[in-house]
């Protein structure tokens, strides 16, 4: 049995009076079915109650009351509690961050040992792209990004490269909660215009800035798909136009492989109900037509 905690007293031995003890009942049963959900798939109220240090009323209420709130349900039996719907809605963008971090980071070391330039992973976030990962140039002269920044979706190659493969009243609602704000001289404001920019990227696979978000700055990005078929986020080498220039072409077939190779670490093209109908092949098929600026 867990021992009784003391997280609710002051140093002095006083209570708390802001430590709403209740709370940290619910989350003794809720870390109990973490731990040990993960071992069997459904736990009985008497396996509960003779694990944590509360009496079997409190307990039973507790799994009442989470029940009613879907953080737990009963199996089929009536008997057996084990860890709801609702408590995976809550839980599953911070996993699914986790991991896509975790598959992403050999991918991205290997882009930067190769080209020795700044490598990118990105995510949407209230219609901009934030930045869960950076790894820097080792050169003197970089301009980067920092892990938690935000750039806007329209002027970055990570932006289009998600945004271009959602579904068009999805990509369009993005778009209109922002105004297309002009980043530098090559920034595309006209909604028309980057829509056509975006079949572009559908049809070759990846994204360019040339130089649209940050001046001088020259960007290659790719989308990244989960199991269902759903861009979630994009990878992205970047650096000084003036470097970037002469290894374009490498960068961008290198760039589209390692947006398919983390893709599948996610479970892309194995199956899974994609609900979109992009495939590997299609994203492997390198385009020779410019990317309209």
């Amino acid at each position: 049995m867990a021992k009784a905690s003391t997280k609710g007293k002051r140093k002095t031995g006083q209570l708390d009076k802001n430590y709403i003890r209740v709370m940290e009942k619910i989350f003794v049963v809720l870390e109990h079915f973490i731990k040990e959900g993960a071992r069997q798939e459904a736990l009985s109220f008497q396996t509960v109650a003779a694990s944590v240090p509360f009496a079997k009323t409190t307990v039973h209420r507790i799994l009442y009351s989470l029940q009613k709130l879907g953080y737990l349900e009963r199996d089929s039996t009536r008997t057996r509690y084990r860890l709801g719907p609702k408590f995976f809605e809550l839980t599953e963008p911070a996993v699914h961050f986790r991991r896509l971090q975790s598959v992403a980071t050999s991918v991205m070391t290997e882009l930067l040992v190769r080209f020795s330039e700044n490598v990118n992973l990105g995510v949407l976030d209230s219609s901009q792209v934030a930045y869960l990962s950076v790894l820097q140039s080792p050169s003197a002269l970089r301009v980067a990004a920092f892990p938690g920044q935000r750039n806007p979706v329209h002027s970055t190659a990570l932006g289009k490269a998600i945004v271009a493969f959602l579904g068009e009243e999805e990509a369009a609602a993005i778009i209109d909660q922002r105004p297309l704000i002009k980043m530098t001289p090559k920034t595309i404001t006209q909604r028309a215009h980057f829509s056509e920019h975006l079949a572009a990227v559908r049809e070759r696979g990846v994204a360019f800035d040339l130089a649209e978000n940050v001046e001088g700055v020259t960007c290659v990005a790719a989308p990244i798909f989960d199991q269902r078929g759903r861009a979630v986020a994009a990878i992205s080498v970047s650096g000084p136009a003036t470097r970037m220039e002469a290894k374009l072409g490498r960068i961008e077939e290198e760039v589209r492989e390692a947006g398919l190779k983390t893709s599948r670490m996610l479970g892309f093209g194995l199956g899974h109900d994609q609900d979109r109908s992009t495939s590997a092949d299609d994203l492997e098929r390198g385009r020779e037509e410019a990317i309209p600026r």
